[in-house]
């Protein structure tokens, strides 16, 4: 990576030069995101949502007695509590079917199964206040739709009918004590006139005299005062029973048999204890019974039973001395009635139990109406002001676009981080600015990258009839000749001239070929070069000196022995060994390939020869200097295929015999590290260094190579052809990933060379 100051010029030549990281990153966390986000897909869950308002209604006396028994709890929360409690949520799993409506509550509390199918339930349902209105909304959730509208709706039902049922429930149970007094009463008023009827009939008793007539009315109106005494004691004794109960009195009651005999003051704590229970059970649906506000309630509700069990003992001792009274003054008409005649004192009796049981049964029937338009005018505090309506979406849709697009997201960002995470750890050398500064020579040629599969499309373009893997690769090499309108052999010509000027300026005429680490590309560039510089018409004498792993003479076709080896042992002279065109033609390249471009016959080769054991001690020795000092004579320009530098002694030895040396460098393979020492070591035995040729530099470094692109094959000055068909997008996709690991390799190369 550049070590100066970087501009958003610089940013976007990285981004260029890495965008297949950048990319395979955005793709490969979108796939995975999408990929897990299919895999995390939730069970769709659909709310359905009923709402509810809760209406007070007080009478005057109630709103005194709410006063008195004012409480800091807030009745909407209460009710929203209730709405969810355990009784009405059993009552809706009934009445939805999952539960049989004929179990009782302690038989589904007994089972677990039954007990879990309502806490199920109880766990879907939500209950919350319409801000700070009196209506509650009661939501439902469930993975049914249909389920969830019906439990939302039901749930509003029974709890609406089971607060109507409880607000009157005092009133139901008076109707249904004075129906059951009223069915007894006409029995008993029936049976009488049955057996006044036939007494009648059966002694033909018509009237008594006055005086009986007198004394028995006198006896009626003492035994019905008395008979009224004795019941209003028994009423006041079935009052003082349910009061040692701690039960609240039916207000049905107090206004209506004996309201005139209990008084107002015992009304009024009657209707205190009636609130105060209520309030009782209301928090025992959430509370326990330690809690201090139902410690509170339940001290109040002990001194109320107190003061009304005091009330009702002073009047029952008073109607007593009352009831006593009246029996003695009905002792004393009984006496005297006694001696009525018999049959007289039976009708009379008869008749007088007949009245009795008829003012009864007219009082309970009269009540009982009373006690039916009350019960018809029920109190209904809630009303369902919005039933809940089907669901038509779920409440947890799958977010699958959403969390592939994050994905995406991040991985862009992972694979811009990452992008410059592998410009920072590459210490190659990328642009021509950085390599000249830190070498302190020119670059004198670049040369684009283009791989095998590019120039093989070329040739197969240009020579469809050559399917052979290996002369396709070795066509390649020699680009300038067989693709000589090609970018690639555009800039060989370039680099050719360059080579012209500068050696022309130095009067070098020998040039070593070297680079720092293998596969960096130097015979390529040198053999191109050669076959660019006898396309003039110069005589050039290209010398194979790398003698450990040669590649020129594989290049041409040509046979390796004998050559320089052969020459430097003494076996040859080397003006016996030179291959000319002849033998290039009567070698792997035939005459058709020869005559493709003009000028090959200027070129001369040496190959290696027999590979020595000892390589470093010929080059350096006395042969080796004349022998370059007779091919300076005979040659216009002599190139020298040299071993790497950093890998053997080959090429540091040469450069001090030859007239300059020019460095290959593959762009992005090699640390800035190991060009230094390359470098250095040239310099330390005195050889020139005329430039460094960029070998492999891609398009997308830098804007400034944006014409190097491997579709544009055509040279200046010629009508556009059209390019080759594009490769579909999985050879595009291969080829670069391809790239990415080339890429990675050369960063992690290049670390291990600097080390």
């Amino acid at each position: 990576m550049a070590q100066y100051d970087l501009t958003l010029r610089d940013y976007g030549r990285i981004l260029r030069k890495r965008k297949m990281i950048v990319i395979f990153a955005t793709i490969l966390m979108g796939v995975f995101s999408a990929f897990f986000a299919v895999l995390q897909t939730p069970v769709p869950s659909y709310e359905a949502s009923s709402s509810v308002k809760i209406e007070r209604s007080s009478t005057l006396t109630g709103l005194y007695v709410e006063t008195l028994s004012w409480s800091s709890a807030d009745n909407l929360e209460t009710q929203a509590i209730i709405i969810k409690s355990y009784p009405v949520i059993e009552e809706v799993a009934k009445k939805l079917g999952f539960l049989d409506s004929s179990l009782t509550s302690d038989e589904i509390r007994r089972n677990t199964e039954y007990l879990n199918v309502v806490l199920r339930l109880k766990d879907q349902v939500e209950t919350k206040q319409e801000g700070v209105t009196n209506i509650i909304n009661i939501m439902a959730t469930s993975e049914d739709p249909k389920l969830a509208q019906k439990l939302a709706n039901t749930v509003a039902e029974v709890y609406r009918d089971q607060n109507t049922k409880e607000r009157n429930k005092r009133i139901i149970e008076g109707r249904v004590f004075i129906e059951q007094q009223l069915g007894l009463a006409k029995e008993n008023l029936k049976e009488a006139e049955e057996k006044v009827k036939e007494y009648r009939e059966e002694n033909k008793f018509i009237s008594i005299d006055s005086e009986t007539g007198i004394t028995l009315n006198q006896l009626t109106q003492i035994e019905t005062a008395h008979e009224s005494l004795k019941r209003t004691i028994e009423e006041i004794d079935s009052i003082l029973k349910r009061l040692k109960k701690e039960e609240a009195i039916p207000e049905k009651d107090i206004k209506g048999i004996y309201a005139d005999k209990v008084g107002p003051i015992f009304a009024r704590l009657n209707s205190q204890l009636v609130d105060l229970t209520l309030e009782r059970d209301t928090l025992l649906l959430n509370f326990t019974k330690e809690h201090p506000r139902l410690k509170e309630i339940k001290t109040k509700i002990s001194e109320t039973i107190r003061n009304m069990i005091a009330e009702l003992s002073d009047q029952k001792k008073t109607l007593e001395g009352r009831k006593d009274n009246l029996a003695g003054d009905l002792g004393r008409l009984r006496s005297k009635f006694s001696a009525l005649p018999e049959k007289g004192l039976i009708l009379a009796r008869l008749q007088h139990d007949l009245t009795v049981k008829s003012q009864t049964f007219s009082l309970l029937e009269s009540k009982y109406q009373e006690a039916l338009i009350k019960e018809a005018e029920k109190v209904e505090e809630v009303s369902i002001v919005k039933p809940a309506i089907e669901p038509a979406s779920p409440i947890n849709p799958p977010h699958v676009y959403t969390t592939s697009f994050i994905g995406v997201i991040i991985g862009l960002i992972i694979g811009l981080i990452m992008a410059f995470v592998f410009e920072t750890l590459d210490t190659s050398i990328g642009a021509i600015e950085e390599v000249e500064s830190f070498l302190k020579v020119p670059v004198i040629g670049i040369i684009p990258h283009v791989g095998f599969e590019e120039i093989k499309d070329i040739l197969l373009e240009k020579y469809p009839d050559r399917k052979d893997e290996d002369i396709l690769r070795r066509n390649a090499r020699l680009v300038t000749h067989y693709a000589p309108k090609s970018t690639l052999a555009e800039s060989y010509r370039t680099l050719r001239t360059n080579i012209q000027f500068i050696s022309l300026k130095n009067e070098a005429k020998t040039l070593l070929f070297t680079s720092s680490s293998p596969m960096e590309g130097k015979t390529t560039t040198v053999v191109n070069l050669a076959m660019t510089m006898a396309q003039t018409g110069k005589r050039v004498l290209l010398v194979e000196s790398d003698i450990r792993k040669p590649m020129v003479s594989r290049t041409f076709g040509i046979d390796r022995e004998p050559g320089l080896t052969d020459v430097l042992l003494g076996n040859y002279e080397w003006r016996d060994i030179i291959r000319t065109v002849t033998d290039i033609m009567t070698g792997k390249m035939g005459m058709e390939d020869i005559m493709l471009t003009p000028g090959i016959d200027n070129l001369n080769i040496i190959t290696s020869g027999t590979i020595p054991p000892n390589p470093s001690e010929l080059l350096s020795s006395q042969r080796m200097e004349e022998f370059i000092s007779q091919v300076r004579e005979e040659y216009e320009v002599v190139l020298f295929d040299s071993t790497p530098t950093l890998t053997a002694a080959d090429s540091i030895i040469m450069g001090s015999k030859l007239d300059g040396v020019i460095i290959v460098y593959q762009v992005g393979k090699v640390g800035r590290g190991a060009l230094r020492r390359t470098k250095v070591q040239l310099d330390n035995v005195n050889a020139k260094v005329l430039g460094v040729i960029l070998n492999g530099l891609k398009a997308e470094i830098s804007p400034d190579f944006s014409d190097f692109r491997y579709d544009r094959y055509y040279s200046y000055g010629e009508e556009e052809k059209t390019p080759s068909k594009p490769k579909s997008w999985y050879q595009r996709a291969k080829q670069k990933l391809r790239d990415v690991i080339r890429d990675i390799k050369t960063i992690i190369q290049g670390k291990d060379k600097e080390k």
